[in-house]
């Protein structure tokens, strides 16, 4: 019962969290209909080596391979 309740208790908070941060963004008011392939291009990839979010998104992406892998490597059932 205790420890239901505490899961309980976990899952609301971070349903909290997840509704503050969704309502805290300003989104747009139809500003992407204008947005061009380009404008997503210069976003992600900057126009130098310095700017843009490439090689931020390639590690993320990295990250979550190494962790899928390891979950799946944790979860395998060892044979004797």
């Amino acid at each position: 019962m205790r420890h239901t309740a505490a899961r309980i208790l976990a899952v609301l908070a971070l349903a909290l969290l997840f509704i503050g941060a969704i309502m805290s963004v300003d989104w747009p008011d139809g500003e992407m209909d204008q947005t061009t392939s380009e404008d997503v291009g210069q976003t992600l990839f900057g126009d130098s080596n310095a700017t843009g979010y490439g090689l931020v998104m390639f590690l993320i992406g990295l990250l979550l391979l190494v962790a899928m892998l390891g979950g799946v490597f944790l979860a395998k059932e060892e044979k004797e």
